[in-house]
């Protein structure tokens, strides 16, 4: 990794470090719900009209050498730009949980995005037999688009998109550590299963390398798996003392949520650790993160489901 880079996600801690500035936390359900209303809007974006340059001339039977267009408002160009960041913070949704057949679904577990929609697993916290049901919100609205019955995914500790199989995989976690569930994000079933050699915590599809990156339980290891879930690598991490909640991951970075200390554990593919970025909110337990573009989504148990948005954006000079 750059030394650029390096300096762009320190850039990134001292940038979130007002985190707690920006969004305040209610304690309750109720105070969430107001707070979200109070903090909905989106941030405010500005563009600079690109400025016009003449075409290089090529010489006779020669093509001139381009390079692909950058995503400048991805998160890893973000973080690797070397600019300094600033974010805005806000509450995307709240939704309070339901009872169904009796039984009350208010634990929010995985969460994961396939980039037009959202997916949240909301948990009935029994020990045996757990079952979660699926929300499926479509980015940017506050109500359901959809929900699956309640399904045999145990604890529903995570849950990523693949888009290569177009399905969601849900990492199980307790009490079956060792199992993946594959479920159709159109109709919200199960359609499959696939048993890991190791106990898992939590679990991410990266397009790009097409490779999940997958929590190994007990420690802070991180497996390899190619998209069949055969284990390529093996890369060993120090414990952080905090408690593992879901991953994220593009192309340049690997991301751990983690609670009590709230924060996200960045590292590089090398699994060298690049920053802990404090999360400090209150009354609620984050529990999944991923993001679209540049804006970064953590999904955090408060009685209910709520979201937050963290919208990453280069500092502009006023």
């Amino acid at each position: 990794m750059r030394s650029k880079r390096i300096v762009s996600v320190l850039s990134a801690v001292l940038a979130l470090a007002s985190f707690a500035s920006c969004a305040d936390v209610p304690g309750t359900a109720s105070d969430t719900e107001n707070t979200a209303d109070a903090m909905t809007g989106t941030a405010e974006d500005t563009e600079n009209a690109p400025e016009l340059t003449e075409e290089p001339e090529t010489a006779p039977g020669t093509e001139a050498e381009t390079e692909p267009p950058v995503d400048t408002g991805s998160v890893a160009y973000l973080l690797g730009s070397g600019a300094e960041l600033t974010y805005k913070a806000k509450i995307k949704l709240t939704m309070n949980p339901e009872t169904v057949n009796g039984v009350p679904y208010r634990q929010l577990q995985g969460g994961c995005t396939d980039g037009e929609y959202m997916y949240f697993a909301m948990n009935d916290t029994k020990s045996e037999g757990s079952r979660s049901i699926i929300y499926k919100f479509k980015a940017g609205e506050r109500k359901p688009y959809a929900k699956s019955e309640p399904l045999p995914t145990d604890h529903s500790n995570d849950m990523t998109y693949d888009g290569k199989n177009g399905r969601l995989v849900v990492c199980h976690n307790a009490p079956n550590k060792k199992m993946l569930s594959f479920v159709d994000p159109q109709t919200l079933t199960v359609t499959g299963t696939h048993e890991l050699p190791f106990k898992a915590y939590c679990i991410q599809y990266v397009p790009e390398k097409d490779r999940y990156v997958v929590g190994v339980a007990g420690t802070m290891d991180a497996a390899i798996l190619d998209s069949d879930f055969n284990e390529l690598q093996r890369l060993t991490g120090e414990k952080t003392g905090y408690t593992k909640q879901g991953c994220d991951a593009d192309e340049n970075f690997i991301y751990f949520i983690q609670y009590n200390k709230n924060c996200v554990v960045i590292y590089d593919w090398d699994y060298e650790r690049k920053a802990i970025i404090d999360v400090p909110v209150s009354g609620c337990e984050p529990e999944n993160m991923f993001h679209i573009g540049s804006d970064f989504y953590i999904g955090c148990a408060a009685g209910n489901l709520t979201v937050y948005q963290i919208v990453l954006k280069e500092k502009t000079s006023e």
